[in-house]
């Protein structure tokens, strides 16, 4: 039977950089992935918005968001791979003067939060910022250190470089459940076999709770897919910062090659085996819309391409990462609800760390343990509740 220190489940951006970060420091690690490589149709690190900010981060995930926005601007040379990063900032506008109120208040929080150059602007500062805005827009939160970056792009930029360190990758391999002896998991079954280890890491993002229930354990999140559509090339230069907003569904920024690329967590349907979806043509053009009442610009393209990723969205709207109570010897990393590319270079290195005994106060609020304080009723009729609405993601 193959044996490790680690085994992680999963090759999505958290287990890769998972991965990576363990391998780094000498760790012997696999990687058991059910695709023929990481980043597939419809994965989350697929099929992501890949937005790179700290703006609207519950207070939780405030540690992880400053550590990754100050290591983005140099992971690509870490990684030795193109990941499509550009640093253009972040910008959440307000139209009239209610959501003025609002994004005031928004500023407030980032400072809370320790985002301290995050600043207010008034409708003339956020043209400056980005020309391309409706008459509609009357202020901004801008926070200039947020961009963008290539989800699939920097998922197997760190899977190449967990392999260069010596991480061993088993892909067109699925994992069939957790081994567990006296409440210890020990171990995974795959089609390849079963292989032992002193630690699995759970990363198997919307799949993640069959796998955790072959050990009795009820993970709180739920399958959401989540809608993106790409335009037609645009001018460059239509778009630099990636773009939000107070009163609409909107995740917006321009890529390299001109396309604009819409988000904002508009919902379309997982398939009942979780493994497909289908669009919602009310979603489609709800997203359009709420993209050219911000940049008119919008309008003038056609969408090329349209797809949903499948994300799991956690019951409380923030991931869990660390061991679960009452399961020795596995942690997870999952429930990541949209907002988990960002933050992944210090998720990785949180959960190695985790794993060889060093503090990680960046996961405190973000412990598994919390589960235990949910109400068992609302979390069933959260896992239940029809898609009708998608969740902020970006």
């Amino acid at each position: 039977m193959d044996s490790f220190e680690v085994v992680v489940i999963g090759s999505g951006v958290a287990g890769g950089s998972t991965a990576y970060h363990l391998a780094r420091q000498g760790t012997r690690v696999l990687v058991v992935e059910r695709a023929a490589r990481p980043a597939t149709e419809p994965v989350a690190s697929w099929a992501s918005a890949g937005g790179v900010r700290r703006q609207g981060r519950h207070p939780a995930e405030a540690l992880l968001a400053i550590e990754s926005i100050e290591r983005w601007p140099t992971l690509e040379a870490e990684l030795e791979a193109d990941m499509g990063y550009r640093q253009g900032g972040n910008l959440k506008v307000g139209e009239g003067d209610a959501e003025d109120a609002l994004i005031e208040a928004f500023v407030r929080e980032q400072h809370a939060n320790g985002f301290a150059d995050v600043r207010l602007l008034d409708r003339r500062e956020a043209l400056a910022v980005a020309p391309c805005l409706s008459d509609t827009v009357t202020s901004a939160s801008y926070s200039p250190q947020d961009g963008q970056a290539d989800p699939p792009l920097t998922t197997r930029a760190f899977a190449a470089a967990a392999e260069r360190h010596g991480a061993v990758y088993w892909t067109d391999c699925a994992t069939l459940g957790l081994v567990a002896e006296g409440g210890r998991v020990v171990g995974v079954r795959t089609t390849r076999g079963d292989v032992r280890a002193d630690v699995v890491v759970l990363a198997a993002g919307a799949w993640s709770d069959e796998l955790a229930r072959t050990v009795g354990a009820e993970l709180p999140i739920r399958t959401r897919a989540l809608q993106m559509l790409l335009t037609t090339p645009a001018p460059l230069g239509t778009l630099r910062p990636v773009l939000g907003a107070t009163g609409r569904q909107l995740s917006l920024k321009q890529l390299k090659s001109g396309e604009l690329m819409l988000g904002g967590g508009w919902p379309g349907i997982p398939s009942e085996d979780r493994r497909s979806y289908t669009m919602v043509e009310s979603s489609v053009a709800g997203g359009v819309a709420a993209a050219v009442a911000i940049v008119p610009a919008v309008g003038q393209q056609q969408i090329a391409r349209r797809w949903c990723g499948l994300e799991a969205e956690s019951f409380d709207g923030i991931p869990f990462i660390g061991p679960l109570p009452g399961i020795e010897g596995l942690i997870v990393a999952c429930g990541f609800t949209g907002h988990g590319f960002a933050i992944s270079p210090a998720v990785g290195r949180c959960v190695a760390d985790q794993i060889a005994g060093r503090p990680t106060p960046e996961l405190v609020g973000l412990d598994p343990s919390r589960i235990a304080t949910f109400d068992a009723a609302k979390v069933a009729e959260f896992v239940r509740e029809p898609v009708a609405q998608g969740v902020v993601a970006g």
